[in-house]
């Protein structure tokens, strides 16, 4: 990646790719360079909806992801998973980074991920 326009231009990308998609919108978006954010709202076909957000910065052409929250819910806007990185659960092994399965209080541990292995991982979710 050249910059943060450029890696803006490539999530948005893949989330039109995904044939899984029904629509998207952004809700916030900022690129100064090697700076970044974003926050998406995806819908999908399921009737589920992620909500992404994710700032970064470009070092050496590599994306380093420094905030995220990914948090995905079904149709009756029930918690599937919320990946995020708030280091409100200093006793999670890989503390900041942890995931919210399927309710607030089942908090696991979870290596840092990006909003490109979110989307991939919904897709082979999907398609079991």
């Amino acid at each position: 990646m050249k910059d943060a326009d450029d890696y803006l231009d490539y999530i948005k990308a893949l989330i039109i790719a995904l044939p899984l998609v029904d629509g998207w919108k952004a809700l916030r978006e900022e690129a100064q360079g090697d700076i970044g954010l974003f926050r998406y709202r995806i819908s999908f076909l399921d009737g589920s909806l992620l909500e992404m957000f994710e700032r970064f910065q470009i070092e050496n052409g590599k994306i380093m992801v420094t905030k995220y929250r990914f948090h995905w819910q079904d149709a009756e806007g029930r918690l599937l998973k919320r990946w995020d990185n708030a280091a409100h659960h200093p006793q999670i092994n890989t503390h900041p980074n942890h995931v919210h399965d399927g309710s607030e209080e089942n908090v696991k541990p979870y290596e840092p991920l990006s909003a490109g292995a979110v989307l991939a991982m919904i897709v082979s979710f999907s398609h079991k």
